[in-house]
């Protein structure tokens, strides 16, 4: 792909996923606006592969139109067209003014990237792809990383990136994290303390932009996953970088020993709730890393290393790390099924109708809300799809839609390879299963269930502990030779046969029962 300069561009093209003045092209055109060429942005119905959270819709619309209404002011010359799909609109902009050459960052879907190629062909528009400066890291650094690997995985890249960055290194010591320790996700497990006072998060009222958006998305027919009416996600970059503020200055310090724990008193504990604006362009991944880094040399006291080396890690190691392996294997991932689950998803999914309390819970507050956090995608919604067999593209499908932070490249690769291990392996050593016990141990929803996560037969028999033995028996096979895995299969295989055939009988009535709508 050649890369352009903005120069010598007659058009840049602004994708709605990279709404930044920050870096790239924009940058350097706000830089010389004397010789800035114009701008294209195009709001295309088919932006997404999926049905979206409706949200999501709201906060990717709102932000774009703001966007475009900033450059304006700063004397851009921007077309805003919405179209089908970005072929339409580039062909609707053409008409209206003469692209001789077209300059955009690299699209993080690979998908778009050969769309436009093909479009650019068949018009004779010269068009220049340039390196997407959203990420923290490049394509070279990825394949550098993995020629010649059998197993991907986002430990020994994250080490990688983390020391080439020189990130919470020990100062003198050359290769040496901070602390003598690289990953501390061992101590980020607690589970929150009965009365913890956690501080609120951030909720933007809309702005005018974004409830006429609203009004817009409630008038459409088509009928749209969750709710709006308490919409209040950052549109825009003041409001995003308030947002980054409040977390660094709120909420990071306690980040790390609660990032695994779940609340039913409190939605959103300490997590920094900045993936949707991250993903939309209007914060850099690079400036969050930098302004939490910044806090934790500020606060060395105040703020724990398992704090700041957890937030890190989510950042420049998984989100950096699934985006290459999403442009790596997307195509295998669109067919994955290496369990050979068929299960239709249960329609609590979409309602949150459950007697699990921690299912409805979280589906409820996706449907309010259109966000949750990563153990309650990991090990709640995730793990429950996986032990029943759920085909793992129905799951990635529910989860692109009811997500407002959702987007392929990210949603694709944390579930149909890591949540639901249809790859087999291919970026995780093992499935993400658990029984009962982890959701009793990490939260406090069993406190409010009508089932108990000790007893796997009966009325009162966790769907999460009967399903995960049930599951070890239906892949006993498979997973006897997986080192993670075999000493499950073994004490499973160790029980008394009338034992293991009580829990699979009582597996099949749970399943039964899910897909009747009565768990």
């Amino acid at each position: 792909m050649p890369v352009g300069q903005v120069s010598v561009a007659s058009h840049v093209l602004v994708l709605p996923d990279q709404l930044t003045d920050q870096v790239g092209p924009i940058h350097a055109a706000l830089l010389d606006e004397s010789s800035a060429p114009g701008v294209i942005f195009i709001e295309s119905l088919d932006a997404q592969t999926a049905p979206r959270h409706v949200q999501a819709l709201v906060a990717q619309r709102s932000a774009g139109r703001e966007f475009v209404a900033e450059l304006r002011a700063r004397g851009l010359n921007v077309q805003a067209l919405r179209a089908a799909t970005y072929e339409e609109g580039l062909t609707a902009a053409q008409a209206q003014a003469p692209i001789t050459h077209l300059l955009a960052m690299e699209p993080a879907a690979p998908q778009l990237t050969a769309r436009m190629q093909t479009w650019a062909k068949k018009t004779s528009v010269q068009l220049s792809i340039v390196p997407n400066e959203l990420w923290l890291t490049t394509r070279d650094e990825w394949e550098e990383f993995a020629s010649g690997r059998k197993e991907l995985r986002m430990e020994f890249w994250y080490r990688r990136v983390r020391k080439a960055r020189g990130w919470l290194m020990e100062p003198g010591a050359g290769d040496e994290p901070l602390g003598g320790v690289w990953n501390l996700d061992q101590e980020n497990r607690r589970r929150l303390p009965k009365g913890t006072v956690v501080p609120s998060a951030p909720h933007f009222p809309p702005t005018e932009t974004a409830q006429e958006v609203i009004n817009e998305v409630r008038a459409e027919s088509a009928a749209h996953f969750g709710e709006v009416d308490s919409f209040g996600w950052p549109t825009n970059r003041g409001q995003a970088l308030e947002a980054l503020e409040r977390f660094c200055m709120e909420r990071l310090a306690d980040f790390g020993p609660y990032e695994d724990a779940m609340s039913r008193e409190h939605e959103h504990l300490y997590h920094s709730l900045l993936s949707s604006a991250m993903n939309l362009g209007l914060l850099t991944a690079h400036e969050i890393s930098i302004r939490a880094l910044d806090e934790f040399a500020r606060r060395p006291t105040e703020i724990p290393l398992q704090s700041i080396e957890g937030f890190i890690r989510q950042i420049l190691g998984w989100r950096e790390f699934m985006h290459h392996a999403y442009d790596r294997f997307w195509k295998e991932w669109e067919t994955s099924n290496g369990l050979n689950h068929s299960e239709p998803l249960p329609s609590f999914y979409w309602s949150g109708e459950t007697k699990m309390a921690c299912i409805s819970r979280v589906v409820r507050k996706l449907i309010s809300g259109g966000h949750a956090h990563h153990i309650e995608r990991l090990m709640l919604l995730g793990n429950f799809a996986l032990l029943i067999g759920v085909r793992p593209q129905e799951v990635d499908a529910w989860f692109l839609e009811a997500f407002v932070d959702a987007h392929p490249w990210v949603v694709t690769p944390n579930v149909v390879a890591m949540s639901q291990f249809a790859d087999l392996g291919k970026i995780t050593s093992k499935p993400y299963i658990s029984g009962g016990a982890y959701v009793s141990r990490m939260g406090d929803d069993c406190s409010a269930c009508a089932y108990d996560p000790t007893i796997s037969t009966g009325d009162r028999a966790c769907p999460f502990t009967t399903l995960y033995w049930d599951f070890i028996d239906r892949h006993a096979e498979r997973f006897v030779k997986n080192p993670r895995m075999a000493r499950q299969v073994r004490s499973w295989e160790s029980r008394k046969e009338t034992v293991r055939t009580a829990i699979l009988e009582e597996a099949k009535l749970i399943r039964a029962r899910a897909q009747r709508g009565e768990l």
